[in-house]
């Protein structure tokens, strides 16, 4: 057998946008941009910090306090639909809800988005039982393999006796026998409502409740050359990006033994040399609330140093949740990636970059 031309083997499409925003006004206002508040299902959060001893106690509590979630096994997706649940927790309130275990490119899988949206991604069979209009999903060639069925849990018609609502309820009971382990997270209207009362509610009806807490590390690097990303270019871009991405995996950025061949990588220039760099990460399963705290929290820091060279605060979403940004559907064709990074280059200019490898169809 011939080995095959690996050389000549494109890499999968992966798709990334880069914005440059001119914080001036805006930075001080506490605008929000627009990609935290579309992207509901987050695992994951990094930030880095260079040229920075002390992380101010901020930003380690708006992501470790108030971030517990649930993990619910064998739910019933008809029980969505109980009305008291959409009144107390769907329509007051955020609700983030996301099937875990299941691969979102081989099996059925649901969540319930912060806007009120239950979304269903199942095989064709299971659809095709199901008997509720849908769409076709992105996965696969024809004939499709599987389809992607919204529901608004926040319509008004949306009430017990509506045509509608009895349709769908009907259809979830007696069509939809399969059951869901999800993970469960609900971010209270105020704050005097504890947000474990959607923890009590299933409790009440006999489902098992694990308490699940978020994990945090924490490492420095001493004596490290970081690109001061100055300049507004796509290569500049790229290159900075890069850097932080060896970094963040905590790869080799030392230049001992730069002659090695093992060891190609260089930092891009300009660069300067700092004391150390903080690396944060939070891994769990966070509500698009809480990214919006660390957000606030990381520009009020950056606002008040003016030596730092910059800041990162890094997304990532997971693999297999049916969606990515705002509602459009989330495929897994190579790995899964939907993230964003934000970067603080001053008091006055932010630097947003969104990644996405799977939210397009084959070519």
């Amino acid at each position: 057998m011939l080995c095959p031309e690996t050389w000549n083997v494109e890499p999968p499409p992966h798709y990334s946008t880069t914005l440059h925003l001119d914080m001036t006004t805006k930075l001080r206002e506490g605008n929000i941009p627009t990609l935290i508040k579309n992207h509901y299902f987050n695992h994951s959060i990094s930030m880095v910090f260079p040229d920075t001893i002390t992380i101010p106690l901020s930003l380690h509590n708006c992501l470790s306090e108030d971030t517990d979630y649930y993990q619910i096994n064998g739910l019933r997706v008809s029980d969505l639909l109980r009305i008291e649940f959409i009144e107390a927790f769907v329509k007051k309130g955020e609700i983030n809800l996301l099937t875990i275990g299941n691969k979102i490119d081989l099996q059925n899988s649901i969540c319930v988005t912060p806007t009120g949206c239950l979304i269903l991604s199942l095989l064709t069979d299971d659809y095709q039982a199901l008997g509720l209009e849908g769409s076709p999903s992105a996965f696969g060639h024809k004939p499709h393999t599987r389809y992607i069925v919204k529901i608004d849990l926040t319509n008004e018609n949306f009430v017990p006796g509506k045509k509608i609502y009895e349709r769908i309820r009907v259809a979830l009971e007696e069509r939809l026998t399969q059951k869901f382990d999800v993970i469960i997270s609900w971010d209270p209207p105020e704050i005097n409502v504890c947000p474990s009362s959607v923890a009590a509610w299933f409790h009440a009806r006999d489902y098992n409740v694990y308490l699940c807490r978020q994990k945090f590390s924490q490492r420095t690097k001493y004596s490290l050359t970081v690109p001061t990303y100055e300049d507004r270019c796509d290569k500049t871009d790229v290159d900075f990006f890069e850097w932080l991405g060896v970094f963040s995996i905590n790869g080799d950025l030392s230049t001992k033994g730069k002659d090695d061949y093992s060891n190609t990588y260089r930092s891009p220039s300009p660069s300067i040399h700092v004391g150390q760099v903080q690396y944060l990460q939070w891994t769990g399963f966070f509500t698009r609330r809480k990214i919006q705290e660390a957000y606030n929290a990381l520009k009020q820091y950056v606002l008040s140093r003016d030596t730092l060279p910059w800041v990162s605060l890094d997304v990532q979403g997971f693999a297999d949740s049916p969606t990515s940004f705002d509602l459009k559907e989330h495929t897994f064709f190579t790995d899964g990636d939907n993230s964003y990074t934000i970067v603080f280059r001053s008091k006055n200019d932010v630097v947003i970059r969104r990644n996405l490898s799977s939210n397009n169809k084959v070519r």
